[in-house]
């Protein structure tokens, strides 16, 4: 084959959309049997994007239908599940197909796949996600739980909790989540909260019919409020986040307001960070603050001593006595492809080319490792940018090295390693005066020296994948006898 593609959540299914308006074969590897990828593996009570639905879609697969401003799971599951079928992007995908390696060839890539059996394919693209592998907390006695414990990426849909005492351990995105749906339907819940999170107010709100007829009727409306809102959300967010400014004094001074709905001062002190506004993943909920404030909820910041067969015991000797716990303790946000085990030229592995930490010139490829891309890897922008975009404007960047690489009988191409470096230069060159170094603790930053995101505005992103810069690779041509790649359109 030409292309192989591993997974179809949203980046594979956006490089694969991508490939199929360039008419380049591909054939997408995924080892669930639905596309959707986080959002089909993710199915806890409350689970809500935390972003204006109308940009959480592909550019020509734009939503007018979205029923909510935030919409729940299993309606984003389904506006994806309806895209990979009226594109006819489900015809590429072999479900229940999991690479679980890729060696270089020297001419190709060849794919392991979890029966035992092989593929090769000329270009290899892993768009395997960064929100996938959960976070197990290393608590003691963890096993030893007498009642349900399960991680909220693993969620049960028999697991009960009404009328149940649920302990939440984690205070993110998904903690929050959970606590807001959980009080008033278990009998009491528990939030363990070890490091507290600014959370930020985001009414939802049932979308009218009138304006959804109306953005059916009318595409260019939706393009322009897609672009409204991706421009806005850039200016304040982004801009808030790169320099001190007075945007970044307005969003905290908007956290420090949603706070202050907590009335006991106790409570609030425990429950105020001590880190700056968006220095770690932005928190979106409007129902946490009156939710912690039930009777029938507790916040516990007492450090977790350990787990027993009746509850969680904590380091000021309490037993929380639980039926259900709950582990909302994030994911491996940087193992990236990984525990695939990739070998590129010479030997070597994807482990060794990382030991100072995942990395990839502008957030795509890495020397050694010829042919193969990477769809939202290192330094892909996160907090103000949207993620369909973004995977968009890199897939088709991949398309654009194909198409060359077909034009010009080219075999392979591997970005030089100066040229990486000289990438990681700008990165950490343009990370100086940004939220992230003010000395907070974030799955946001890297490993070492190399940052993990992106800390320019959009419009620098856009211009890094406008177009390939050749020079900064190395180029070998194609091997004698060796197919061409087919289809690319040249």
């Amino acid at each position: 084959m030409t292309v192989g593609i591993v997974g179809a959540g949203v980046s594979g299914m956006a490089a694969g959309l991508c490939l199929q308006r360039h008419g380049i074969p591909f054939t997408i590897f995924e080892k669930a049997d639905e596309v959707g990828g986080t959002w089909r593996e993710n199915r806890y009570p409350g689970l809500t994007i935390d972003v204006p639905s109308c940009i959480y879609t592909f550019s020509g697969q734009r939503n007018p239908h979205w029923r909510r401003l935030l919409p729940d799971q299993a309606e984003i599951l389904d506006y994806h599940r309806a895209v990979s079928v009226r594109s006819g992007l489900r015809e590429h995908i072999r479900f229940g197909c999991e690479v679980v390696s890729a060696r270089w060839t020297g001419t190709d890539w060849e794919v392991g796949l979890n029966d035992g059996s092989t593929e090769r394919c000329r270009v290899l693209v892993c768009a395997s996600g960064f929100l996938h592998h959960p976070r197990m907390p290393d608590i003691e006695g963890l096993d030893s739980f007498g009642g349900d414990c399960v991680h909220s990426a693993r969620w049960e849909a028999d697991l009960q909790v009404e009328g149940r005492r649920v302990g939440v351990i984690g205070s993110g995105s998904t903690g929050v989540q959970l606590v807001s749906a959980l009080a008033g339907v278990a009998s009491h819940v528990v939030s363990f909260q070890r490091t507290p999170q600014w959370i930020f107010p985001g009414p939802n709100f049932t979308i009218p019919p009138r304006a959804r007829r109306f953005l059916e009727r009318r595409p260019t409306a939706m393009e322009s409020l897609v672009k409204g809102v991706e421009w806005f959300a850039d200016w304040l967010l982004g801009g808030a986040a790169s320099r001190p400014c007075r945007r970044r004094r307005a969003v905290e001074g908007i956290a420090r307001w949603h706070l202050r709905q907590v009335r006991d001062p106790a409570l609030r002190r425990r429950l105020t960070p001590g880190d700056s506004a968006l220095c770690k993943r932005p928190v979106v909920s409007s129902g946490f603050y009156r939710a912690i404030q039930r009777e029938d909820v507790s916040v516990v910041c007492d450090r977790i001593e350990r787990v027993e067969p009746a509850g969680v015991r904590t380091a000021d000797g309490e037993l929380h006595e639980l039926d259900v716990l709950v582990l909302a303790t994030g994911f491996r946000a940087h193992d990236y492809m990984r525990p695939m085990r990739i070998v590129g030229e010479h030997g070597v592995t994807l482990d060794e080319a990382w030991t100072r930490g995942p990395y990839g010139y502008r957030t795509m490829t890495i020397p050694g490792f010829p042919n193969l891309f990477m769809i939202m890897g290192p330094h892909s922008p996160l907090l103000s940018f949207p993620i369909h975009t973004s995977a968009e404007l890199q897939s088709e960047y991949v398309a654009q090295m194909i198409e060359f690489m077909s034009r010009e009988r080219v075999g392979s191409v591997s970005v030089r390693p100066e040229a990486a470096e000289r990438w990681l230069d700008e990165l950490r060159s343009g990370m100086t005066g940004t939220v992230w170094t003010s000395g907070c603790t974030s799955w946001y930053l890297g490993e070492g020296d190399v940052p993990v995101l992106w800390p320019y505005d959009r419009r620098r992103w856009r211009e890094i994948l406008r177009a390939p810069e050749l020079e900064d690779y190395e180029l070998s041509p194609v091997a004698e006898g060796a197919p061409p790649l087919a289809g690319a359109r040249s």
